[in-house]
């Protein structure tokens, strides 16, 4: 079997989480579903959505960069709602990764690409 290789994404919401135990508790989980998987982990990415940076520095533009140059083959939050600021920003942030060959997976709920698909075929 090929290995693939794995991007982690942990992102914190405004009010919702400001410690570090959070993003912390996103890593463990999400470093624990790679190794059962058998994914190797080569980035991860911290993002909370207070932290200032402007939008452009956003990690999901390095994200999206790597994905289209197939440096990696999954992208693994915690949950779905870690790829996006609002519900349609995460489907058609998931729809794009889909679209360049990265599987979308969830320590909470799996694989997304059927959800997505779903989810961009009743936006059309």
């Amino acid at each position: 079997m090929e290995q693939k290789y794995a991007c982690l994404l942990y992102r914190t919401k405004t009010t919702e989480q400001k410690d570090q135990a959070e993003m912390e508790r996103q890593r463990g989980a999400c470093l624990q579903f790679a190794q059962e998987q058998g994914w190797l982990p080569i980035r991860e990415f911290w993002c909370s959505e207070e932290d200032g940076r402007p939008m452009n520095e956003d990690p999901l533009l390095e994200l999206r960069a790597g994905a289209e140059q197939a440096q990696f083959q999954i992208l693994l939050v915690s949950e779905f709602d870690r790829i996006g600021r609002v519900p349609v920003e995460c489907s058609a942030a998931a729809a794009f990764f889909e679209r360049h060959g990265v599987e979308v997976w969830t320590v909470t709920d799996g694989y997304m690409g059927k959800v997505v698909r779903l989810e961009v075929e009743t936006m059309k």
